[in-house]
């Protein structure tokens, strides 16, 4: 992760390139001046221009404005990594405070992704009714090939005496594979069930996976999954100035209950990642600029879609490898003080150039005036800068 950091480090935001490119250019126009204020005082004041001309290179030293962006976006990541918000994307402090939209995964990001086995239907199959043990041993044979957040509550019924093989495990829908030489596959109703029966609300299309043989259902699992505790308000807080949406591959049952608990006006279910990026992508094209936020595998290729993209940091590493931010502590309302620290900063380097380019704008003339004198000078110069880092500092209080 420090590594990760150190990388983000090393590529400057468009801010911090504006102000080298704008340094640079107030460098060639003080230059030109001092040169201009020498030979016009070599004429005039011969015993004075090397005094003056000295005064008007120190007044004007461009320090306070290179350090009006870097020093701001040093404080701010500092105070981030304090509340354990870990930035790695160098764009992430300038692309923030315009966001407008925010998408959110369901399992794993609002909810906790614990899940428990709240209820289970048994299917009489051609006459061979399973039992709740037998159901259970083949779900967890199956499921243990499975990094998905649904499989973790299997791991306890898990018989080491059923025999795998054949396992081929299919991104976001489920798993086949042959379970004492006998074909099984468990994964999500609308994988499973025919076009027609969903279309009827197949009473299994509220079940959080279904254990099949030979075609035929044997088994609905029913599981459920805890929001996060922060989850509500910093929902609550979006919806007054953003717009949220709700991206899962879950069911529609689930993702209606989630959404309907934490007032999200727009959910999508029964998501691909392909899915996801196409959402993303409809909603920026009408002028929404999106972050998304996710923990999973198939959210990785979704955070390439998003303007910002954000892990929690219980999530996957896939998933924070690709991420702008890392939620390191799994708080969600970290997102809050992302936004309201992105906004911070954004108008502390407003201050800073302010007041850099309002500094230099009054002491120019002065100096080539001959109004003031090299110590003066040193003066001045040295509280500009420390005038800058001090108003850059107040970015660590909280």
């Amino acid at each position: 992760l420090i590594r990760l950091s150190e990388q983000a480090q090393a590529h400057k935001p468009k801010l911090a390139h504006f102000s080298d490119k704008v340094a640079q250019y107030f460098v060639a126009i003080i230059l030109v001046t001092a040169i201009a204020t020498a030979l016009y005082w070599h004429q005039h004041l011969p015993e004075e221009a090397f005094w003056i001309t000295l005064s008007v290179l120190v007044a004007t030293c461009p320090c306070a404005l290179s350090l009006a962006t870097p020093t701001a976006l040093t404080c701010a990541t500092t105070r981030l990594n304090r509340d354990g918000i870990m930035i790695k994307s160098a764009h992430v402090m300038e692309t923030m405070p315009s966001i407008n939209c925010f998408a959110f995964d369901k399992t794993g990001t609002l909810t906790t992704g614990e899940f428990t086995i709240e209820g289970i239907d048994i299917v009489d199959c051609n006459n061979s009714l399973y039992s709740k043990s037998d159901v259970l041993a083949i779900a967890a044979a199956l499921e243990s090939h499975s990094e998905h957040p649904l499989a973790k509550p299997f791991a306890q019924h898990r018989n080491f005496n059923l025999k795998t093989e054949n396992v081929v495990v299919k991104s976001g829908q489920g798993i086949t594979g042959l379970v004492n030489n006998q074909a099984y596959t468990i994964g999500k109703a609308s994988w499973l069930l025919s076009a027609s029966a969903q279309e009827q609300n197949h009473p299994f299309m509220k079940a959080s996976c279904l254990l099949m043989t030979k075609d035929k259902v044997i088994a609905a699992f029913y599981l459920i999954d805890k929001i996060r505790d922060d989850a509500k308000d910093l929902i609550n807080q979006l919806n007054v100035n953003h717009q949220t949406l709700m991206l899962s591959g879950d069911n529609k049952h689930a993702c209606a209950t989630v959404a309907k608990q934490l007032a999200i006006p727009q959910y999508y279910n029964s998501l691909r990642a392909s899915d996801k990026i196409a959402i993303l992508k409809e909603h920026q094209q009408q002028k929404a600029i999106v972050a998304m936020v996710g923990d999973g595998v198939n959210d990785s290729p979704v955070f390439g879609a998003a303007h910002i993209s954000m892990a929690m940091g219980c999530g996957t590493d896939i998933a924070k490898s690709g991420a702008d931010v890392i939620l390191l502590n799994n708080k969600l309302a970290s997102i809050n003080t992302l936004k309201r620290v992105s906004v911070k900063t954004k108008r502390i380097i407003f201050q800073n150039y302010l007041w850099a380019f309002g500094y230099n704008a009054i002491v120019l003339p002065l100096a080539v005036c001959g109004f003031i004198t090299p110590y003066m000078a040193v003066i001045g110069m040295s509280a500009s800068s420390i005038l800058v880092i001090s108003n850059s500092l107040r970015l660590l209080k909280k």
